[in-house]
């Protein structure tokens, strides 16, 4: 029977690869762990196109976890790197620094492949998490609440986005199918400014022509809560050197997102993050 004696920290961050933020505005599942492990892995994942769309294709995304002492570690998930700065078991805080993917004429919708690109977005900004065992003398039992605010640091919008959220990290006590496994998951919301709102879900500036039942009106999209997710995961143990995480991701848009020209009708609003990933204990 496989066990996780060598690092249930290192399964924890193999399992939040699956919700690094691969598709848009797609975000990191804020898990802690319970040793001080290094690993470097590789993921595959089904993603949306574009930020609202019903079509999806393959992404690749990589994780890397470098522990520099006394808790405080470098982090990389996908289009994210983050930095835990706070020498504590319970609370991590950081910098971060995530891009956002861009929208141009390599999408399958006709349509949206037709309006003026959206650049690829580079997002600065912090974080903070509060980590809540559950059950004493089991570390990995626990909730974990979390919240980030970025800005955009290339002129593709102004404002900042931000989210909070909450996850819950279940070590399963039995093996299940002859694996030890641990799962996660959580709940959380994606609030936007009215300008990035209006880049990513908005029509206007000479895209009008291409959606005439607007006649000729532009749609612009105010700030609001952009977004619940629903992140999920299953992590196990390979052998001493490798893991394996299946999971993803389901986001829900709301209001003026959902009601978007390139969302109703020529994209969905139930988008999803679904894939596996593979990491190397060293």
């Amino acid at each position: 029977m496989k066990t996780f004696t060598r690092s249930p920290r290192s399964l924890a961050i193999a399992a939040a690869l699956l919700c690094s933020p691969l598709a848009a505005a797609q975000d990191v599942l804020p898990v802690e762990l319970l040793e001080e492990r290094n690993l470097v892995g590789l993921g595959v994942f089904a993603v949306p196109d574009y930020y609202g769309s019903s079509d999806y294709q393959a992404a690749v995304a990589p994780v890397l976890h470098y522990n520099f002492g006394s808790d405080r570690y470098v982090r990389v998930l996908g289009p994210e790197i983050m930095a835990n700065l706070v020498p504590r078991k319970d609370w991590r805080a950081g910098p971060l620094i995530r891009w956002r993917m861009r929208r141009d004429d390599d999408v399958d919708d006709e349509i949206v492949s037709r309006m003026r690109p959206v650049a690829t977005a580079t997002e600065i900004g912090a974080f903070v998490a509060y980590h809540m065992p559950l059950t004493q003398g089991q570390p990995m039992h626990k909730l974990v609440f979390s919240a980030d605010v970025v800005g955009n640091t290339n002129n593709v919008y102004n404002g900042a986005t931000g989210n909070v959220r909450v996850n819950y990290i279940h070590p399963f006590p039995q093996p299940v199918a002859g694996m030890q496994l641990i799962g996660s998951i959580g709940f959380g919301l994606f609030f936007a400014s009215n300008d990035f709102n209006r880049k990513y879900f908005g029509v206007g500036g000479g895209d009008d022509f291409l959606y005439p039942e607007r006649l000729g009106v532009p749609y612009d999209p105010d700030p609001s809560v952009t977004s619940i997710k629903i992140p999920f995961s299953l992590t196990t143990q390979l052998n001493p050197e490798w893991l394996m995480t299946v999971g993803g991701r389901y986001e829900r848009l709301l209001d003026d997102a959902k009601d978007s020209p390139v969302v109703e009708g020529r994209g969905d609003a139930d988008q999803w993050t679904v894939g596996i990933a593979f990491s190397y204990l060293f």
